[in-house]
């Protein structure tokens, strides 16, 4: 690259040396082409390099210096470049220069300078040729085995990289050592996927869980958790732990569920989870457990549910329930059902010559008879007011049931008035009701016809 005598005015000239400095720069930090810069030198020619010891003069000399850079400087990367040219006298220009120099990663050298250089430029024969350069790394930086660049201070910076780089890799391990420290404070059971193409594999487990679950550490290790799910869960909850692994797609996203798993000595256990897909990366998506065991929870909520549902004298279904199921009744269609209507006789009697106590035994009585014959099929809903609701019986097998619960009741002493209605189509709790209430108070009427029953007599 040469300037010729196009370049006649002093800014010409001053643009000139600031391309010819910045092209010098590149030549030897980017390209490491030490020939490009000799084409520049002139005679006499002085040189300052970066080392203590790097000074020369003359144009053969310097040359052959820089011939000693082929191959020893690494690939570097400029930046932030600022040039300034001023003349010196005529034809004779410096420029002075400064910018970053950054080895390229590639190299496997880590330096990141603030390079400084000064350069002379002379014009002969309207030809720029240079003769000064001083380069000015700070000489600390260069040792007696470097040649041209600060090359063993670049190695050891780099190894310092290396080093602070290893340190930040063990960093994950201590947050994780001090993230299972906090796991371990946590009163539920927490546990650690990593999904990779829909399969899973298990990073990390509290304590809570092998207590919740009863097995040591070890073997919930070696448990297989490839599909997401972790223990002996109940196969009809399965799908519905799966169900909301599919609703997890992106960081942040979370679903709950609750599901049962057993445990060591086969007990099941409820679980109430909180899965949240934590974050992804290289190791896939990593998704996180919250469990808590709400299994007494789960009784008592069964208990206040069956409390509320159930009669406390007898144990069969009481009106709130008959109520409910008949709300869901009329809004499923269903292709068989068979109801029956069942009035105890002579409750009263047996209150008023026995007292209430003897009435109750002779409820509970009853109600054990329907129990057995329509096992949760049976309901109490008025003082001596039983109800049949059943849906799997044909209409030989249905029938033949209630009568054999009627003569069941007859040999044990219990009286009891009865009719009953069964369907194939059009199906109706409520009108079937009615034609089972009509047949049982012919019943009932049959019974009080009797001079023997009758409650009016004294």
């Amino acid at each position: 690259m040469e300037r010729s005598e196009a370049c006649g005015s002093s800014t010409d000239k001053k643009r000139a040396a600031i391309e010819l400095t910045q092209y010098m720069v590149h030549k030897h930090y980017c390209e490491n082409d030490p020939e490009a810069l000799i084409a520049l030198f002139d005679e006499p020619l002085a040189w300052f390099g970066a080392g203590e010891n790097e000074y020369a003069s003359g144009r053969d000399t310097v040359s052959a210096i820089f011939r000693e850079f082929a191959g020893k400087v690494p690939k570097c990367i400029v930046s932030e470049e600022e040039y300034r040219a001023e003349e010196l006298a005529p034809d004779v220009y410096l420029c002075t220069g400064r910018m970053w120099i950054a080895t390229d990663p590639a190299t496997h050298v880590y330096l990141r300078v603030h390079q400084r250089i000064t350069t002379v430029f002379r014009w002969k024969n309207g030809t720029a040729r240079c003769c000064h350069i001083h380069i000015s790394n700070p000489y600390s930086e260069m040792v007696s085995d470097d040649v041209g660049f600060p090359t063993q201070m670049a190695r050891q910076t780099y190894e310092y990289m290396e080093s602070h780089l290893r340190e930040q890799e063990k960093r994950p391990d201590a947050q994780n050592a001090e993230l299972a420290s906090i796991y371990e404070t946590i009163p539920c059971a927490i546990f650690r996927l990593a999904r990779t193409g829909g399969i899973y594999r298990m990073l990390t487990f509290n304590q809570a869980l092998a207590d919740i679950l009863g097995y040591p550490r070890e073997e919930i290790e070696a448990m297989d958790c490839s599909s997401g799910l972790l223990g002996d869960v109940v196969p009809e909850d399965a799908s519905a732990i799966h169900a909301a692994l599919r609703r997890l797609k992106n960081p942040g996203d979370y679903t709950h569920v609750t599901y049962r798993v057993r445990d060591r000595s086969g007990q099941c256990i409820h679980l109430r989870c909180k899965i949240n897909l934590i974050s992804e990366g290289e190791d896939g998506q990593i998704i996180q457990y919250s469990a808590f065991n709400v299994s007494r929870s789960v009784e008592l909520e069964t208990l206040l549910s069956r409390l509320s549902f159930e009669d406390s004298l007898t144990g069969l279904f009481n009106r709130n329930r008959f109520n409910h199921d008949m709300d869901n009744y009329l809004s499923e269609g269903k292709t068989r059902l068979g109801v029956a209507s069942l009035d105890l006789n002579g409750l009263k009697e047996v209150n008023d010559q026995l007292g209430h106590s003897a009435g109750d035994a002779l409820l509970q009585r009853t109600a054990g008879h329907i129990r057995r014959a329509f096992p949760e099929k049976g309901y109490r809903i008025g003082g001596d007011e039983f109800i049949i609701i059943d849906e799997d019986l044909d209409e030989a097998a249905f029938a033949s049931a209630i009568q054999a619960l009627c003569q069941s009741m007859e040999n044990d002493h219990i009286r009891i008035a009865c009719g009953y209605a069964w369907r194939a189509a059009h199906c109706s709790v409520k009108e079937q009701l009615e034609e089972a209430d009509a047949h049982m108070y012919q019943s009932k009427k049959r019974y009080y016809s009797d001079r023997r029953h009758d409650r009016r007599k004294n």
